[in-house]
């Protein structure tokens, strides 16, 4: 005896109860893909149609032709003479010869007589002081360490003795029992793994021309004499070792040169947002190391050349030039680092030199 058969009406009621979970993410496909389609609508309309949606791309255009990915620019979708404007803002920046500017003096007003009180021993000046940075824009914030050498002539430029690779910064501390070290020259680095093993441009050490460059190339040098003072300019490796430098390497921009901010009247977009490292020099001779962490939401954006020439004008700096910068930005003190790098590796990237404070028994 066979089962009954159910009701056509139970069947269709069975049929519509399948068809409802398709029916509901057929919806929900469909109005996701309308409000994505608004939303790209949206955007593309703010990023082409408005004046601060051109200003975002040249931001973009700017970050993107400072690294290795400069290829990726034209998808920024900026027109070719634009493009064009900001690589050369990039490659031949202003460039001005520190001996041959007029440096600011500062302004000395009479002293203020004391009340004579019995006199303290003086306190042993340490050989650094360390500034913690943090600055606010519009769009976007940085986190960074600004250093105070005050002896300028414990300032040397370290370069690495290996073959197949260059060194760490911690690694160059631990060499030469250095007490401080931000990174120097840029390095070929063609896929993002350079090893660092040569510096690009011009290299001196200890009055010792290891590497020249054409001083028509965009690079600047920056050098510090044996009584340490701290020149920047296009000047050939000769003219250097006769002007009494000691160690010098080569990058660019310049960023502050004779009291000058050379930014002040500069887009900031031209050279985007990145990590920075910049060395520099106060008019009462305090050798100065800023570097500026970045590409770290949350931490810390990065900062445009702008951002460093106002910084270290701030702090009376009068002469000062930008090092490589990106995943090379770091400073370490002690044997430890201070800044947090952008690199995957905590310890940072492998580098052809560095700037160094060393030890007072390395004056000799």
């Amino acid at each position: 005896m066979s089962s009954p058969q159910p009701l056509p009406h139970t069947l269709s009621r069975k049929r519509t109860k399948r068809r409802r979970p398709s029916r509901w993410l057929k919806q929900m496909f469909l109005i996701s893909t309308l409000l994505f389609s608004l939303f790209t609508l949206s955007a593309i309309g703010f990023l082409f149609g408005t004046e601060k949606g051109v200003e975002l791309r040249e931001w973009a255009a700017g970050t993107l032709l400072t690294t290795q990915h400069a290829h990726w620019a034209v998808y920024t979708f900026l027109p070719e003479d634009r493009l064009a404007e900001l690589r050369r803002q990039i490659m031949y920046p202003k460039a001005i010869n520190s001996e041959s500017a007029e440096v600011k003096q500062p302004v000395v007003l009479p002293p203020i007589p004391e009340p004579d009180l019995p006199k303290q021993p003086d306190k042993p000046r340490e050989p650094v002081e360390i500034e913690d940075v943090y600055v606010e824009k519009d769009n976007y914030y940085f986190r960074g360490k600004i250093m105070y050498i005050h002896d300028p002539r414990r300032v040397r430029l370290l370069v690495t003795n290996r073959k197949d690779r260059g060194d760490l910064l911690d690694e160059f501390a631990a060499k030469y029992n250095a007490i401080a070290v931000v990174n120097a020259s840029g390095f070929p680095d063609p896929d993002g793994y350079g090893k660092g093993a040569t510096a690009y441009g011009l290299v001196i050490q200890n009055g010792k021309i290891l590497q020249k460059y054409n001083p028509q190339n965009g690079e600047t040098a920056l050098g510090i004499t044996y009584d340490g003072k701290l020149v920047t300019g296009r000047y050939t490796a000769e003219e250097l070792i006769a002007m009494g430098v000691r160690d010098a390497m080569s990058f660019r921009p310049q960023l502050i040169v004779g009291g000058k901010n050379l930014f002040a009247d500069q887009p900031a977009k031209s050279w985007g947002i990145q990590p920075r490292t910049a060395v520099g020099q106060k008019a009462d001779g305090t050798i100065v190391f800023a570097v500026i962490d970045g590409r770290q939401p949350g931490h810390s954006i990065g900062a445009s050349m702008n951002d460093m020439a106002a910084l270290l004008e701030e702090r009376g700096v009068v002469n000062a030039m930008a090092m490589d910068g990106g995943s090379s930005s770091m400073m370490v003190y002690k044997g430890e680092a201070i800044t947090r790098t952008s690199s995957p590796y905590h310890r940072g990237r492998y580098l052809p030199n560095a700037w160094a404070v060393m030890p007072e028994e390395a004056d000799s």
